[in-house]
């Protein structure tokens, strides 16, 4: 790829990385606000309970683990365990590991995007009981952010692949 190509792609990225953090800080100060809402009418004068309010909890808490562990996944901040990588740092033993590691989460990401994709389908035609909005709202989250940490991953991959070509030379 070259460097034009390189700086579009990171572009790219950044925007979109830009609007996946848009959507999470939406989603929690919905929830934020709602979840206030709730004490306020439920323990004030009002003794007011919103039945719609569970489906928009469930619904925004969704969108906001997913694709905020899209983002997290894409900075690689997750947490890890990183005792044996600091221990082979320099080595070629670190980026085989480094290597192996991506196929596996690859192989993890391929099952988790695939069943959630699985769950969208399943879900089509059905609807939450008060406020009828589509459930595979509530799940097609879980494809976009298997696709978004896959393509990541990708690239974490094809970066490891590269780093112990150059280390064999």
């Amino acid at each position: 790829m070259s460097h034009e190509a390189d700086a579009k792609t990171r572009n790219v990225e950044g925007r979109l990385a830009a609007i996946l953090r848009n959507v999470c800080s939406l989603c929690i100060v919905g929830l934020l606000l709602l979840v206030c809402a709730l004490i306020l009418l439920r323990l004030g004068v009002f003794s007011v309970s919103l039945e719609w309010s569970d489906e928009v909890i469930e619904l925004l808490f969704a969108w906001m683990v997913f694709l905020g562990t899209a983002i997290v996944w894409g900075r690689r901040e997750h947490i890890v365990v990183d005792l044996i990588p600091q221990m082979l740092a320099g080595r070629r033993a670190a980026l085989v590991l480094e290597l192996i590691a991506c196929v596996l989460a690859l192989a993890f990401l391929g099952v988790f995007t695939w069943k959630g994709w699985t769950f969208t389908v399943q879900a089509q035609g059905n609807t939450s009981p008060i406020l009828t909005l589509p459930r595979p709202l509530w799940y097609v989250t879980m494809p976009i952010a298997g696709v978004l940490m896959t393509w990541t991953t990708l690239k974490q991959t094809r970066a490891a692949w590269r780093a112990l070509a150059a280390h064999g030379r």
